[in-house]
């Protein structure tokens, strides 16, 4: 054992109490201080002694963070995920939640959709994320999450985990846009109850045919992602993001393996395909929904202005194209497209 390690595991073995807090924390600062380079097997080690440093002193949001640190450094060990269960769980208050991700802008469109659950009697947040105002809402939820478009997978990812660690472990959820309409409240009480015994992941399949990787353009806060293809493969279809449902155990599949890999999210622009994808790998299937009736769930109608809008471009559009000089399958779906 080198000298690294002897002093790493002297910190391990001194107990967290209120003599040793605060030498513990600042012990674990300096080691890292220290050292340019501590291996993960270390490292995670550090950040479970902070976490029962803060769980010692009351403090859960500290030990949150720390534990997830843990967690993220050690994914393998599913002795400290056990830790995570164990110390976020408590008997749900509802069964099931709906999310309604919006923004600061759309604040208004949210509240009248979050109206229309008021009067269905459907429990429900309205979630955005944390670098702008907060929505007025007595139901709204500000995540540790940009309110930017390329933000949704991390804002939708930070209230599943909010939903897993303060309302429950065992919590169907079902996730809106705030273009969605409520059309049916008792329907979708019934479809929700449903769901939830069948724990699983339900929602209309995108075609992926029609998948469109520039989507996000015109979208981004960072004009650069608005001219940036979007880059990862497709590995099935997966539920439209205007609505979906994920019943308690894939909830905590998509809050473990998130914080297990935080990877994940880099170069991801589209939540749902996200969720879908963490889904795909841990061996939930799609529960395919025809339409969004079956929810109770309807889209809010387009304006007649925006409707004369596109109508007037696709009159607009040219209906011939020059000869291609391309003589392969490319230039059969370049015709088809035009």
């Amino acid at each position: 054992m080198n000298f690294n390690e002897r002093r790493l595991s002297t910190l391990l073995q001194t107990p967290a109490i209120p003599l040793t807090w605060d030498s513990i924390l600042k012990e674990c600062e300096r080691i890292e201080k220290d050292h340019a380079h501590i291996r993960s097997e270390f490292q995670w080690a550090l950040d479970y002694k902070r976490f029962q440093v803060e769980v010692a002193r009351g403090n859960r949001s500290a030990g949150l963070i720390a534990l997830r640190a843990a967690i993220g450094a050690a994914p393998e060990n599913a002795d400290i995920l056990g830790d995570y269960k164990n110390y976020v769980a408590k008997p749900a208050i509802v069964e099931n939640i709906v999310l309604i991700v919006t923004t600061k802008k759309n604040e208004e469109k949210a509240a009248k959709l979050a109206w229309q659950f008021d009067k269905g009697n459907i429990q429900y947040l309205i979630v955005s994320g944390s670098d702008t105002a907060s929505i007025a809402h007595i139901r709204a939820l500000q995540v540790d999450a940009s309110d930017s478009y390329e933000g949704r997978p991390k804002k939708v990812a930070a209230a599943l985990t909010w939903i897993y660690e303060n309302v429950g472990s065992n919590v169907g959820v079902l996730k809106v846009d705030d273009e969605m309409t409520l059309q049916d409240a008792a329907k979708l009480q019934r479809s929700l109850t449903k769901m939830a015994a069948e724990n699983g992941y339900a929602g209309m399949p995108v075609a992926l045919s029609q998948f469109d990787r520039c989507s996000h353009w015109g979208k981004c806060d960072d004009p650069a992602m608005n001219r940036r293809v979007y880059g990862r493969p497709v590995l099935r279809a997966w539920a439209d993001g205007k609505a979906y449902y994920l019943g308690p155990g894939a909830v905590e599949k998509i809050v473990f393996s998130l914080m297990r890999f935080p990877g994940s999210f880099e170069g991801e622009f589209y939540e749902e395909k996200l969720v879908g994808d963490v889904l795909l790998f841990e061996g939930v299937a799609l529960t395919p929904m025809a339409n969004y009736a079956e929810f109770g769930l309807g889209i809010a109608s387009v304006s007649s202005a925006s409707r004369s809008l596109s109508q007037s471009l696709s009159l607009s559009a040219s209906p011939t194209l020059s000869p291609s000089p391309l003589g392969s399958g490319a230039a059969s779906r370049l015709s088809k497209i035009l």
